[in-house]
């Protein structure tokens, strides 16, 4: 998919999911150009794999989002990070409809595509005439799904935060538990 669509489609779905009443404008426009850096493999020369990847645009954002709730961000810079992931993995989504990706690059160069092309073929024979098409394609259905994974993270965004506190708070009370030489008796015994 194109550069422009990559950097256009996902501010179009976070606005229209109403992210920018709660989060400031400037997160969505600053994950959408995060998620256009990545096609400066193209650009430059590299394989597409070199940012095209699984590492690049899942796990890495996984890693800022897990850092910024550790560190006790602020709830806009959780909102960000959660962006990131929302729009990189999406990113990488899409590419797999529109040509595929190495998603397991530099580990292994094997390409992969999803293809849900169907023809429609048709023939008036009276007037001499035929149509080929697509009934389906797999663009239509790639951004059919892009949208969606989108738009319903970005609407429940401020469920999504809300609850990762919560776990992440009861995760941090586990470790500093097992950290203390008095463990807390959660489980008590009559």
């Amino acid at each position: 998919m194109d550069i422009l669509f990559h950097f256009i489609f996902p501010i179009i779905a976070a606005i229209a999911a109403k992210v920018h009443i709660r989060h400031p404008i400037r997160n969505i426009l600053i994950a959408a150009t995060l998620t256009v850096l990545v096609d400066v493999d193209h650009l430059v020369g590299f394989t597409r794999g070199t940012f095209h990847n699984i590492f690049v645009l899942v796990l890495i954002p996984l890693l800022f989002v897990a850092y910024t709730f550790h560190r006790k961000k602020f709830y806009q810079e959780k909102g960000l990070a959660i962006l990131i992931f929302i729009f990189l993995s999406s990113h990488l989504f899409l590419d797999l409809f529109t040509g595929g990706v190495a998603l397991f690059y530099p580990l292994s160069t094997v390409i992969y595509a999803i293809n849900f092309n169907i023809p429609l073929i048709w023939t008036n024979i009276t007037m001499g005439q035929s149509y080929e098409g697509m009934l389906v394609s797999s663009l239509g259905v790639g951004i059919a799904l892009y949208f969606l994974l989108i738009v319903l993270p970005c609407m429940y965004l401020d469920d999504i935060i809300s609850n990762m506190e919560k776990k992440h708070e009861n995760f941090r009370r586990a470790l500093k538990d097992l950290r203390s030489k008095k463990p807390r008796n959660y489980y008590k015994y009559s």
